[in-house]
């Protein structure tokens, strides 16, 4: 269980689901490990884990679904290859109405010293939040995994302290960003399509990834 997965479980009550052939996928020389999980009476969060070359290519992604909450959507990939660590850290904007972001920005603006990383231009850029950032450096793993932990405690808060909301109204909102992806293009939902086809990476994202379509009974 990774450092992240301790800090939800710390705060919030939580319970796995059964992705049942979607726990595990392999193809193009990487192999996925993929897992799902109800945050009670508040939404859900997923994780995959990555590998390729052998073990030299890794990446770790958590996904923060916040639907009870009017919260953003988090989002945190972690790369290491070719002796580069890089480090997203991102927020969308899920949300039925707008919310304090100081705490986030301020994050965000402890690590100006860490090397920006430039994503180039997607189409979704314009449903970024602003604390969103981008990392890529050498040699300094702590620095990156301390950024990562103080973002996400500070994001938690964030949600914890959000009003309650219609679930089903910002499922909505998470669908339409999903849907997105898969019309516009992600290089997370790209990679999925090429190795499960549309139908069963549709699945993925929309009931367990980003839950958009998960059934909402499940929050209890």
């Amino acid at each position: 269980m990774s450092d992240l997965d301790q800090q939800i479980r710390r705060r919030f009550a939580v319970k796995s689901r059964d992705l049942g052939q979607l726990a595990r996928v392999k193809g193009k020389g990487m192999h996925f490990a993929i897992r799902s999980f109800t945050v009670e009476g508040l939404g859900f969060y997923s994780t995959i884990s990555m590998s390729a070359m052998l073990g030299l290519m890794k990446m770790q992604t958590l996904v923060f679904t916040p639907l009870r909450k009017d919260a953003p959507l988090f989002s945190y990939d972690r790369i290491h290859a070719l002796g580069r660590d890089t480090l997203l850290l991102e927020l969308y904007d899920t949300q039925l109405a707008p919310c304090g972001l100081t705490a986030l920005d301020a994050v965000k603006a402890s690590a100006a010293d860490l090397a920006d990383h430039d994503l180039g231009t997607h189409w979704y850029d314009h449903l970024k939040l602003s604390p969103s950032l981008a990392k890529r450096e050498k040699g300094k793993a702590a620095e990156l995994d301390r950024l990562t932990a103080e973002y996400l405690r500070t994001y938690l808060d964030l949600v914890e302290a959000s009003p309650v909301c219609d679930p089903q109204a910002k499922q909505q909102k998470t669908a339409a960003y999903v849907d997105g992806l898969f019309t516009h293009g992600g290089p997370s939902t790209d990679q999925f399509v090429r190795i499960l086809g549309q139908s069963r990476a549709k699945e993925l994202f929309g009931s367990y990834a980003f839950s958009s379509s998960a059934p909402l009974e499940q929050l209890g």
